[in-house]
């Protein structure tokens, strides 16, 4: 099982584990205004009307910002390569050094190819079970940890083999729901702490989780399988429900950690890696046991 630890008591390890790519860590949707009642006016030569202002004709001229192509593939390694200190990507550690060509074919993706003779796992540090899709994944995890936070247009990142044998993908997993619509950002939430579980579970599980039911039957004594209800009270804030389980015989409840605790925490690092500034989770709250355990963790307090 994947623990979560705690910044305030690990976060030195979490850091130096994000290092080893050889990179540094990494609208709010205003609601309409109300159109003013304007009575209609008397007809008028159209040669009458006032030319546009200097400001509106400049204003009319700014095209919108680059979401995808060459040029916006290009200036994302640049952020890149430029957050981690390096000249090139030959100055990232293996296998990023391998690239060999990058490219956006539809907005907010980047498609980023690697040498064929990659060898995969050549640090030993992936557990039995992981493949190569499991580590060019976390090859665009870490990507997103340096860029993504300043690229809130960025969605996906996808690694793979020049000849296309491997690949693996990272995802924000957006629903493009509004930060304001309460119920729609819950949910939001939701699809993507799934995702982050699937980024780490779906080679265990021998299966791709999209549904709760997919990792509960893999494992069953684990609490995050027992999610039974997510909510929003405010802007930033998330309220878990956990039904009863197998957890409940106390496989999760420790003296250092117990499973609303492990719940809360592992969550908000999951939602917050996927999420961008107003998006993130600030506050979450993990209920179980009809309100006899409860556990608040805030995002300030942990590291991803």
């Amino acid at each position: 099982m994947e623990v979560v630890i705690r910044n305030r008591i690990l976060g030195l390890a979490v850091a130096a584990a994000f290092l080893l790519s050889g990179c540094s860590s990494t609208p709010q949707q205003q609601p309409e205004a109300t159109p003013a009642v304007v009575e209609p006016a008397a007809s008028s030569p159209a040669a009458d009307a006032p030319a546009p202002s200097p400001a509106q004709s400049a204003e009319q001229s700014v095209e919108p910002p680059r979401t995808s192509g060459q040029d916006w593939a290009d200036e994302k390694i640049q952020m890149w390569v430029d957050n981690s200190g390096i000249k090139s990507t030959k100055g990232f550690l293996y296998p990023y050094n391998l690239m060999t060509s990058w490219t956006s074919p539809k907005s907010g993706v980047i498609d980023i190819r690697l040498a064929n003779d990659m060898v995969f796992n050549k640090d030993g540090m992936q557990e039995s079970y992981q493949g190569p899709t499991d580590e060019l994944r976390t090859m665009g995890l870490l990507m997103f940890e340096s860029v993504g936070e300043a690229s809130p247009e960025l969605e996906t990142v996808n690694f793979s083999t020049e000849n296309n044998k491997y690949s693996g993908t990272y995802t924000r997993a957006r629903t493009g729901a509004d930060p304001d619509d309460r119920e729609a950002w819950a949910e939001e939430k939701y699809a993507q702490w799934l995702s982050g579980m699937n980024d780490v579970y779906e080679s265990m599980c021998g299966a791709t989780i999209t549904k709760l039911e997919t990792y509960r039957s893999c494992l069953p004594s684990d609490p995050h399988a027992y999610v039974k209800k997510v909510s929003s009270p405010a802007r930033g804030e998330l309220v878990v429900t956990l039904a009863d389980g197998p957890w409940i015989d106390g496989a999760y409840d420790t003296n250092s950690i117990s499973g609303v605790d492990f719940v809360a925490g592992n969550m908000l690092i999951k939602i917050n890696r996927k999420a961008w500034g107003d998006e993130q989770v600030e506050k979450i709250t993990v209920i179980a046991k009809g309100g006899q355990e409860k556990a608040t963790e805030l995002s300030q307090n942990w590291s991803q």
